[in-house]
């Protein structure tokens, strides 16, 4: 049994995290309030701003970060980096405090720290500070928008939604690294990860696709 450590277990590929990972194993989920109780789940409502004072109870095997937000729903610049970046780097600091060799992390498709536009930019800047570190495995997954029931739900993503399969035969060739992908499916490319090998890694859409 595993001692897994999640952030962002509420979101919409968190949730699907939880439906997919072995019950065996035993799952800190940190929250900021908390979700449906089962026996294996333990929500841990905490103040992520806070997060370097955290102890957790036990030792953590392997940690899966699904924090993610939008610049309207932050609202402002500096609270969707702090969300998107300084979040991330905070868990990702309070899971090695407690032993863990095993980190996988939601970026997104064309995630760069030099591009103009926030989010891409936030998401690369949070990839490079991550691929710095000495973590003996580390998968970073970078899906295109992602396809499932959101709650709450976002605008932007049931539009695409509603026309992604007028949209879908087109994005051929170089375009098919566009491709939506369902948030299960990037749930179990996740899990896939954390159970191979050492090593670092950035996963792009079209290998989730295929996993």
């Amino acid at each position: 049994m595993s001692q897994i450590l999640i952030a962002g277990a509420s979101g919409l590929i968190g949730r699907e995290l939880l439906h997919q990972l072995d019950p065996a194993h035993s799952l800190t989920l940190l929250c900021r309030k908390a979700g449906d109780p089962r026996p294996q789940h333990h929500w841990l409502p905490v103040d992520f701003e806070q997060l370097a004072e955290l102890t957790l109870p036990d030792p953590v095997d392997i940690a899966f970060c699904c924090l993610g937000t939008t610049r309207k729903q932050a609202g402002s610049d500096e609270a969707f980096h702090r969300v998107d970046h300084d979040y991330v780097l905070a868990f990702a600091a309070l899971a090695r405090r407690h032993g863990c060799q095993r980190l996988i992390v939601v970026s997104s498709l064309g995630a760069n720290p030099h591009s103009p536009a926030l989010y891409p930019r936030t998401k690369g800047q949070m990839e490079l500070a991550l691929l710095t570190q000495a973590w003996p495995r580390l998968a970073i997954v970078r899906p295109a928008m992602l396809l499932g029931n959101r709650q709450p739900p976002r605008l932007s993503e049931q539009c695409f939604q509603a026309f992604y399969p007028l949209l879908r035969p087109l994005l051929v060739g170089k375009l098919r690294r566009w491709r939506a992908i369902d948030a299960s499916q990037v749930a179990h490319a996740m899990i896939v990860l954390s159970q191979q090998e050492g090593g670092v890694e950035v996963v792009e859409n079209e290998r989730l696709h295929g996993m």
